[in-house]
């Protein structure tokens, strides 16, 4: 028997959950540190240094969490709360028009309302890199997966409708308006700093889907 003044050492399970937990903490430092970094300096000179700078951790770690620099950009195109926000529409089912109307409409918000996601999407469009072209394509096969469960609530789009590139048509179109709403604030006459404004395209966008997709009764349901 010890006495009274020993010292007990835990090393069951609880001490390995702790231990996950930091690890994760440490993992979720290390993405919003490189989301930081991208934002504020875009894709020149963004590397394992740099990274673990603005975390304020030693670049081994970006090795054993994620393998190295390339699977850190895995990593942070494969993160769909970044690209997609809360995702309020995961619940949404039903009609495929009816889900495409939610879907479109909390990403537009989201994206909105994600400075650092446009800053990211803006260096994107104007360097063309091994960097950039990584985590884009983990974003677009990570946005692929995520309407690929679109599809399973909603069941497939009506025949006919070439739904894959009507969808990335209307992204691009959400990107490209959500972007010049951050630099010049206005496209074709539309004044884009106006709420106003932002309600008549996410009914334009609501009769373009209904259109190509129609409603659930087979009607043209306003939007």
């Amino acid at each position: 028997m010890r006495d009274g003044n020993a010292t007990h050492t835990t090393t069951g399970p609880a001490n390995g959950s702790g231990r996950a937990a930091a690890r994760e903490a440490m993992r979720e430092r290390i993405l919003d540190a490189a989301l930081t970094l991208l934002a504020r300096d875009g894709f020149a000179g963004f590397g394992v240094n740099a990274v673990a700078r603005e975390a304020g951790c030693d670049k081994v770690l970006i090795y054993r969490y994620f393998n190295g620099f390339d699977g850190l950009l895995d990593s942070l195109g494969a993160r769909l709360d970044i690209w997609l926000g809360p995702e309020d529409s995961d619940g949404v089912s039903g009609h495929y028009g009816s889900v495409m109307r939610s879907v479109l409409q909390d990403y537009l918000r989201a994206l909105r309302a994600n400075n650092l996601v446009k800053q990211i999407l803006a260096w994107e469009l104007v360097q063309d890199d091994d960097a950039t072209r990584r985590i884009g394509k983990a974003k677009g096969d990570a946005i692929g997966r995520w309407f690929q469960g679109v599809r399973q609530r909603s069941g497939p789009p009506p025949a006919g409708s070439d739904a894959a590139v009507l969808n990335a048509v209307l992204i691009a179109a959400a990107h490209h308006l959500a972007l010049r709403e951050n630099s010049s604030g206005d496209f074709m006459g539309l004044d884009l700093r106006d709420p106003n404004c932002w309600a008549r395209i996410e009914a334009v966008f609501n009769t373009i889907i209904t259109g190509a997709y129609g409603a659930p009764d087979g009607t043209e349901d306003p939007p």
